[in-house]
């Protein structure tokens, strides 16, 4: 998780996509008590309100919100998301419509439903060091790419 040092210099804001109220609830309490300054969207039009706000480290994003809002989120936001990372959450088999949907300067990183919160920890924790690496906080993962 985010080690003592991380949390003196800075701690990584997250915004938390995904439409169920009860698993949104659960992974931002989860992440604020790993460390993390966590924001909740429930829908695209939240998402798309917290990005005209404020820069954040990571998107974490159940890309099949209802009425493939996730993949709409993505697409309307691209600019918005240039250099930082994505957690892309999701359940399907195929990933070829989300791909598609992300553009190549985002990195990301997919993660299939279900996950353990011990395991989404670990892919986060990689990312975020990755765009730390990369020049800083929101600027980038180059390594960590759907594609």
């Amino acid at each position: 998780m985010v080690t003592d040092s991380d949390l003196q210099t800075h701690h990584p804001a997250i915004l938390v996509v995904e439409h169920n109220r009860f698993l949104r609830d659960l992974i931002c309490d989860w992440l604020g008590a790993a460390g993390y300054i966590a924001h909740a969207a429930g829908d695209i039009r939240s998402a798309i309100a917290w990005l005209d706000r404020r820069r954040f480290d990571l998107v974490l994003i159940d890309v099949h919100l209802p009425r493939r809002e996730g993949i709409s989120l993505i697409r309307s936001v691209e600019s918005k998301l240039l250099g930082t990372p994505m957690v892309l959450l999701t359940g399907v088999d195929s990933y070829d419509d989300v791909l598609a949907s992300v553009p190549a300067e985002v990195p990301c990183v997919k993660v299939a439903k279900p996950y353990s919160f011990f395991g989404l920890g670990l892919v986060l924790e990689a990312v975020l060091a990755g765009s730390r690496a990369n020049g800083g906080g929101g600027s980038g993962a180059s390594d960590a790419t759907c594609r």
